[in-house]
């Protein structure tokens, strides 16, 4: 939630240099309602907020900030300060900061850094991008099999203030193996002198690290789990994906299909922030693509010139047809774009969608033509150009039934196609389905109405 009147009184506080009344300003604030506001300021005054405040409260604003605004402030201090603030930082998004820095910016800080942090590091951004491994931390905990509970609670006392989490403990051999976990829960609930081989689940839900990172997501989100184990091909423990961390990836994905849907590159930046021409050229692109597209509409009323001539009164509902044909299309392919994310449906299950579209098709282009028959019964007849009411309506109501059912195979299938052919259902889906169905369409419409009044 934005802060419209706070905003205005931080940046005259920065303006104002009122050290004093800044400290006490985000000392009583949560480190997201924080970075909130910081995220108004430009890098400058924003890393001057950040100095004020001590390492570890600047380090969980830090962590809150947009992405472009870390890069702007990181490239503004001074080696040391950011050697200091990436220390701090959590495993998995010091890595994402790194990643994202100049190879140069990179070199200058990573000798700064304990060797572990740099191995760690050095780990992390190896991983392909949108990955189980791209996303997880190596901010675990990990407790030997042979302890008992009073032990891995002691354990997990001390080594509770580093790690990310420890409601799950994993439980490893000597090569890092993953042998099951434990909960929190269990092991305050087990006798004291109970080993924890005795007490820990063996069969671990877990993800491998060149999983896709909407897969893991899914996992973590089908099994209702806190954090999912990520591990090599040997199973191997190599990190955890956090909850946090998945709804991050669910909000990217999202975001992402939203876009292509809408036929818009994905934006790398909030919308205020993205520069002009790059906000063009996302857009301008399928647009031009689109835009060429649509040249097979006017290609297919061309060839219908004749019937335009002797039936000019067609025309009137050429926008009706296309548009009751295009939005249906819209929905079947948000719908089933959606089905195939969530994995409710797969490219196996073609037959099964065809049909349950065709028969949705029918009833709701027996709905629309319906509404349809009546409008065009109250046409004025002479705006018909000599077309009897009661036989444009039968041609309109026809049109719009079929057309409904056309865009209701279109919209389904081509998410299908596109997923069988190992792209992203959402590229495009909307757009080319409104592109496809604008032709089907006047090709239906005309060819309907030829058969009834030629």
């Amino acid at each position: 939630m934005r802060h419209p009147l706070l905003a205005p009184d931080l940046r005259e506080l920065v303006a104002d240099r009122e050290e004093k009344v800044l400290r006490d300003f985000f000392a009583s604030h949560h480190p997201a309602a924080a970075a909130e506001l910081i995220d108004d300021l430009e890098p400058a005054d924003a890393q001057y907020v950040l100095n004020l405040l001590s390492g570890r409260a600047r380090s969980e604003i830090f962590s809150y900030l947009d992405p472009p605004l870390q890069d702007g402030i990181a490239q503004l201090m001074d080696r040391g300060a950011l050697a200091a603030l990436v220390s701090a930082m959590s495993h998995d998004e010091r890595a994402d900061l790194i990643t994202r820095l100049p190879e140069e910016r990179t070199q200058q800080i990573l000798p700064l850094l304990a060797q572990a942090e740099r191995e760690d590091i050095r780990r992390l951004t190896a991983y392909k991008e949108s990955t189980a491994g791209a996303v997880m931390t190596s901010d675990y905990a990990t407790v030997p099999a042979e302890l008992t509970a009073a032990a891995a609670i002691e354990r997990l006392r001390h080594e509770a203030p580093d790690r990310e989490t420890i409601y799950y403990c994993y439980v490893v051999d000597e090569h890092r193996r993953l042998m099951g976990f434990v909960s929190l829960k269990n092991l305050i609930l087990a006798p004291p002198g109970r080993r924890v081989a005795d007490i820990m689940q063996t069969e671990v839900i877990s993800s491998v690290v060149d999983e896709d990172q909407e897969v893991t997501a899914g996992k973590l989100m089908e099994y209702d789990l806190l954090a999912l184990p990520i591990v090599d091909h040997e199973n191997r423990l190599v990190g955890i994906v956090t909850h946090d961390d998945v709804a991050d990836v669910i909000v990217e994905e999202a975001t992402e299909d939203v876009y292509r849907m809408a036929g818009v590159g994905p934006l790398e930046d909030s919308y205020l922030r993205t520069p002009f021409l790059t906000m063009w050229g996302k857009r301008s692109f399928w647009l031009a693509v689109l835009f060429v597209g649509e040249f097979l509409t006017m290609t297919a009323l061309v060839s219908y010139e004749d019937a335009f001539k002797k039936f000019p009164g067609l025309v009137l509902f050429i926008p009706l047809i296309i548009s009751a044909g295009g939005n249906c299309g819209s929905q079947s392919a948000t719908i089933i774009t959606r089905a195939l994310a969530l994995g409710e449906v797969s490219p196996a299950n073609w037959f099964r969608v065809v049909w349950h579209e065709v028969l949705m098709g029918a009833s709701l282009g027996l709905a629309l033509g319906a509404i349809g028959f009546l409008r065009a019964l109250l046409t004025p007849e002479h705006a018909l150009g000599g077309i009897a009411v009661h036989q444009i309506a039968i041609v309109v109501a026809t049109g719009v039934a079929v057309v409904v059912v056309c865009g209701n195979l279109v919209g389904a299938t081509l998410p299908l196609i596109l997923k069988r052919l190992g792209l992203d259902p959402a590229l495009m889906s909307n757009p080319f389905v409104a592109s496809l169905v604008d032709v089907t369409g006047i090709v239906a419409y005309f060819a309907i109405a030829e058969a009834f009044l030629m």
